[in-house]
C-alpha cells in the first residue's frame, strides 16, 4: 500500500502534460528554466547543508540568496512563526527544536556524506503520529486519507522550516524526525530559497472554478495552506465516471499547478499541491507534492488498476487487465 502511495516527483512532472484546450483563466507555467539566473552560492552558516549527490536535480530551481543580517531571528521564534502561518495543525501537534540524534553523528557518511554539520546545528523533532503510524492490512477510509495528508503536511513544515533558518542568519537546521523516526537531513542536492510563483487567492480560485467547468467537477473545499508559499488543498466533487475523470488528472493538475521542464530541471507553480476527488460514493482519487527542499509525490486510488499516473507494484500482485 505505501509503495502504491509514494510517487517520485520526477514522475509527477513528467506525467503532468495536459491534453485539454487550456481554460479561459490563464494558466501560465514558471518560465522556462534556460531564463533562470544561475543558482546561488550559499556560504551562510545558516544555510549548512548536507553534500549533493552526484547529480544535483534541482539545484538551479529558480532561487535567490538570503540577505545578510546582523541580527538572527532566535530560533524559537521563528518556529513559532511558521507554525502560526501554516493554516493546519490537525497533524503537526508539536515540533521540539534541538541538537540532532547521537545516532547521526554515528553514520557520518551515510548521514551526512562525511561533512560534519556545525556544533551549533539544530533538528526538528516534528510529533505527527499520522504521518509515520503503519497501515494496516485494510485501512479504513479515514486512516488512508489522513496517512497521506499527514505526509504531505509534514514535507511542506520540513521544506519551509529549512528555508526559513537559511534566511534567519542564525543557528542552521539541518535535519528532522516524525514522531521518533528518523526522516531527513537539509540536502544541497535540493535547491535552497526556491521561488514559486504563486498566483493571487482570487485568481487561483477563479482558475479553479474555470477548469472544474471544463472537466465536470465542483469545489467542495479548497484551503491555501501557508508553509511558506501558497500550497492548495482541494476536494472536489463530481458525478463523471470515475475511470475517465482519473484520466483526466493530469491534465488537471497541469492547468491548476503549472510545470516548467527540462530533462533534469522543474519548476512549479506551487511549492505543494494536494487534490482529491469524490463522488456521491466517497473519496476515489488523490494525488499530492512538494517541493520546496524535497521532492516527494503519491498518489492513492480506489482501484489499483485505475491510477493518474504510472506506479510500482509489489511482487506477486497479479496483472491488471489491458
Amino acid at each position: 500500500m505505501k509503495a502504491a502511495l509514494l510517487l517520485a516527483a520526477a514522475v509527477l512532472a513528467a506525467g503532468c502534460t495536459a491534453h485539454a484546450a487550456p481554460p479561459r483563466v490563464a494558466a501560465d507555467p514558471p518560465p522556462s528554466p534556460a531564463t533562470w539566473p544561475p543558482y546561488p552560492h550559499f556560504p551562510a552558516h545558516s544555510c549548512w547543508t548536507r553534500p549533493p549527490n552526484p547529480v544535483a536535480v534541482t539545484q538551479v530551481a529558480p532561487s535567490y540568496a538570503p540577505r545578510r543580517t546582523a541580527h538572527p531571528t532566535p530560533p524559537r521564534e521563528l518556529l513559532r512563526r511558521v507554525l502560526a502561518r501554516f493554516g493546519d495543525r490537525s497533524f503537526v501537534r508539536r515540533v521540539e527544536l534541538g541538537p540532532p540524534p547521537p545516532v547521526t553523528f554515528m553514520h557520518l557518511k551515510g548521514w551526512y556524506d562525511n561533512e560534519r554539520p556545525p556544533r551549533d546545528a539544530l533538528w526538528a523533532y516534528i510529533a505527527a503520529p499520522a504521518a509515520v503510524r503503519p497501515l494496516p492490512e485494510h485501512p479504513t477510509p479515514k486512516e488512508l486519507r489522513d496517512y497521506m495528508l499527514a505526509g504531505w503536511e509534514v514535507g511542506l513544515l520540513e521544506g519551509a522550516l529549512r528555508d526559513e533558518f537559511c534566511a534567519a542568519g542564525g543557528r542552521p537546521l539541518v535535519g528532522w524526525s516524525v514522531s521518533r523516526i528518523g526522516r531527513g537531513v537539509s540536502d544541497r542536492t535540493f535547491a535552497l530559497g526556491q521561488r514559486f510563483p504563486n498566483p493571487k487567492p482570487a485568481v487561483f480560485r477563479a482558475r479553479v472554478a474555470a477548469i472544474g467547468r471544463r472537466y465536470g467537477f465542483e469545489v467542495s473545499s479548497l484551503r491555501l495552506l501557508r508553509p511558506l508559499g501558497y500550497a492548495p488543498l482541494l476536494v472536489v466533487s463530481t458525478g463523471r465516471d470515475r475511470k475517465k475523470f482519473v484520466h483526466d488528472v493530469p491534465a488537471i493538475v497541469a492547468l491548476l499547478n503549472p510545470t516548467s521542464a527540462t530533462a533534469k530541471h522543474v519548476a512549479s507553480t506551487f511549492e505543494g499541491f494536494f487534490l482529491e476527488a469524490r463522488d456521491a460514493k466517497g473519496p476515489f482519487v488523490r494525488v499530492d507534492g512538494a517541493e520546496r527542499g524535497i521532492g516527494m509525490g503519491g498518489q492513492w486510488s480506489w482501484n489499483r488498476c485505475v491510477y493518474p499516473y504510472a506506479h510500482s507494484e509489489f511482487p506477486g500482485v497479479p496483472p491488471c487487465p489491458s
